[in-house]
């Protein structure tokens, strides 16, 4: 909803309270090792526990105030005030990784009732006394890579530091696929009749789960993780390329392999789809997640994230 990473910028802005000019690059170190641990599978930890890391960091550094006034000024996704304007607001949820401070603004902006958002809450944190441990593994990070200081950062986090400052519950991995299950419950829906829509390894268990289930999982511009987890892979520059796939269902492949396969695709839009594309020159792909195509679709999916998400790109 927003190409933004709210917990980066705000890592940033520590960054330059603290005289510390390249904290951006610290949360990148931290981003990179939640890829590793999600990789290897650690007990208890969730895709995306990136912001239980840092949360004592951000917890004692900034104020509720500071961290919403990022989030105001945080650009939205283009064509997401679009989409969403054409949507029914009781069908629409958010599982978001981000703190609660960033989500909700977001939502707010884009006229989501704050009842339908779940993301993480930040604790409250006295103190941070493992900075200095984490800025010397930080400037080792910088001359190598994080395979070379991986074992430091499991040390650091795992044995040396107290499990109070790792309390923080996020809302991402399973637990974006847990809240996919309870709305499920709580309205009755079936699984095959959502779609989920996602881009970084915090989504990986929502597409697989919702994919199992028989419903659409999108890959919206995602990444290495997210693509092969999806059954469709949207590459474009708004939002608002979902809503042919939104007009399509209950036919969501048939309209699929129609795109990739008919020169006449204008034909396969209603009349205020096809205007709101012509308008903006919108050129989406749209992609059926297959193992024979995957390295193509990472590469569109890639490409496209780059060009949207800009410097955050980089962030899985």
């Amino acid at each position: 909803m927003s190409p933004m990473d709210h917990a980066a910028d705000a890592m940033k802005l520590i960054g330059e309270k603290m005289g510390i000019p390249d904290f951006f690059e610290l949360f990148q170190m931290l981003s990179l090792y939640d890829d590793e641990l999600t990789l290897e599978g650690k007990l208890g930890y969730n895709p995306g526990d990136t912001l239980r890391l840092i949360a004592p960091i951000i917890a004692t550094n900034l104020s509720d105030e500071e961290m919403i006034e990022i989030s105001k000024s945080a650009k939205l996704t283009p064509g997401a005030k679009d989409l969403m304007k054409t949507l029914d607001m009781e069908d629409v949820y958010v599982a978001s990784t981000s703190y609660q401070q960033h989500a909700l603004v977001i939502a707010q902006k884009l006229g989501i009732p704050k009842d339908h958002v779940n993301c993480t809450e930040l604790p409250a944190y006295k103190d941070f006394p493992y900075m200095d441990s984490l800025l010397w593994i930080f400037d080792h990070f910088k001359e190598s890579d994080i395979h070379a200081v991986k074992v430091e950062l499991d040390a650091l986090f795992w044995a040396e530091m107290d499990p109070e400052y790792l309390k923080t519950r996020v809302c991402g991995g399973e637990r974006k696929m847990k809240v996919v299950e309870r709305i499920a419950s709580e309205t009755g829906t079936d699984l095959k009749e959502f779609m989920v829509v996602g881009d970084s390894i915090t989504d990986i268990n929502m597409l697989e789960g919702v994919k199992r289930g028989g419903g659409i999982a999108v890959s919206f511009n995602g990444n290495q993780y997210s693509a092969p987890k999806a059954n469709l892979a949207v590459s474009a520059m708004s939002l608002y390329a979902l809503r042919p796939i939104i007009d399509s269902y209950p036919k969501v492949w048939e309209f699929v392999r129609d795109w990739n396969a008919r020169e006449d695709r204008a034909k396969l839009f209603k009349p205020d789809t096809l205007e709101y594309f012509h308008a903006h020159r919108m050129e989406p792909h749209y992609d059926e997640v297959r193992q024979y195509n995957l390295d193509d679709v990472i590469v569109r999916q890639r490409s496209m994230r780059a060009a949207m998400r800009k410097e955050y790109a980089t962030l899985t």
